[in-house]
């Protein structure tokens, strides 16, 4: 009874808000149907008690779908989008893909033939349905048409810097994100080249003219790094552009390039120096922050995630009183082994190694992780600085089982 009463709020709401409540077409001046901007000869949409009607037989036939009728039961049915469309004329009840639709008003039946409401019918079809009064015609156009190039636009740029300026009003993000913050404008510029990136959209399916549901892979491979994602959106046009209104990741692998032993030996063999000040000063960081020492886990931490820290995160709790708060409650501790500098340039730096993470904090015993990592760090003031880590053993895949893949 509720997935009714819902159904029933749907079809009067699309019926009620439609723009196609004003005025009525002269008697000697038909309205026009347009399909994907071509003019359907002989089907002539018609406006009765401020519901735009469309004859189902001339439509059905124009859009390609399959009708029939039983003279027996006088059940009018079809075939729209692969899914069955049953209806009688004068009830109020139509059956779609086994759905109970409610209308507002009684089926009709106009100079001998059988009337459907246009808007609802182009729903079920996957249409928008846009009236100009002043040229009594009618434009039907497949949901997202022309929508692709935003829709891109709008993938890449949440891949890149997940601005809460790209989610929708309702996406439950916004509650641990500071907006006055600009993520867009403060994303940094690195020295690592990007040797490929692409945004594939693997699957996209329209639910109504405002909304999708997408799944879509990201490959990005730079000099340090091979990664590739497949996210599943949720995304809705609000407020004259698309923005995601929920994501998940359900595919993630990432891989050391092939050439990085290459790379690696290039760099011990012409810049060996250099690379032993960035493992000294890594260690340094490590040996600080196992101590508790603020002052010099500070000094080696870069600037720019404290930075972005104290900009980011809500109320007072600065990046220094987060660590001060971490070493007061916390043993944790972590120990880098096989370390060697796999990218080296002027600011910056990637460390690639094995870390042991352990924390001694709890009764129960040694809470520990072991993980492949590549650790980055920037040059400030004179040494380098720890920026942050990635683990390599983040290898996941449930597209299978993910509800987009089962269509």
């Amino acid at each position: 009874m509720v997935r009714k009463f819902a159904v029933l709020l749907l079809s009067f709401c699309l019926i009620m808000t439609t723009p196609l409540v004003i005025g009525t077409a002269s008697a000697d001046k038909s309205i026009q149907l347009f399909v994907n901007n071509v003019k359907v000869a002989g089907v002539h949409p018609i406006l009765k008690s401020g519901v735009m009607y469309v004859p189902y037989r001339q439509f059905f036939s124009a859009m390609g779908y399959k009708v029939s009728f039983d003279p027996d039961t006088r059940k009018i049915s079809g075939v729209i989008r692969g899914a069955k469309i049953e209806f009688w004329a004068g009830e109020a009840i139509i059956y779609y893909d086994g759905v109970t639709y409610y209308l507002d008003k009684e089926i009709p039946v106009l100079n001998g033939q059988v009337y459907l409401p246009l808007r609802l019918v182009s729903n079920l079809a996957k249409y928008s349905v846009s009236y100009d009064q002043s040229k009594l015609s009618v434009s039907l156009k497949p949901y997202g048409e022309g929508q692709e190039a935003a829709i891109q636009e709008l993938l890449t740029k949440y891949y890149e810097t997940f601005s809460p300026r790209l989610l929708t009003s309702d996406n439950l993000k916004l509650g641990y994100m500071n907006l006055e913050y600009d993520y867009e404008a403060n994303q940094p510029i690195s020295e690592i080249a990007v040797k490929d990136f692409k945004v594939t959209i693997d699957r996209i399916e329209y639910t109504s003219a405002s909304e999708a549901n997408l799944q879509v892979t990201y490959i990005k491979n730079t000099e340090e790094l091979k990664r590739e994602a497949v996210y599943l959106f949720d995304i809705r046009y609000e407020r004259g552009q698309w923005k995601i209104a929920n994501d998940s990741l359900i595919f993630n692998r990432m891989e050391l390039p092939a050439d990085i032993d290459k790379e690696a030996a290039v760099i011990m063999e012409n810049h060996q120096t250099e690379q032993n000040a960035v493992l000294a000063d890594l260690r340094t960081y490590y040996n600080a922050y196992n101590s508790e020492n603020l002052d010099l886990t500070t000094q080696y931490t870069d600037p720019s995630i404290i930075k972005e820290w104290n900009a980011v995160v809500f109320s007072s709790v600065t990046w220094e009183s987060m660590m001060k708060g971490h070493f007061a409650n916390s043993e944790s501790r972590y120990l880098l082994t096989d370390e060697r500098v796999v990218y080296l340039g002027e600011k910056e730096a990637v460390v690639h190694g094995k870390l042991d993470w352990s924390d001694v904090t709890y009764n129960e015993g040694v809470d520990n992780d072991k993980y492949e990592a590549l650790i980055y760090l920037k040059y400030v003031k004179g040494h380098w600085t720890y920026n942050t880590d990635t683990s390599l053993d983040q290898y996941f895949d449930e597209r299978e089982n993910s509800n987009l893949n089962k269509n």
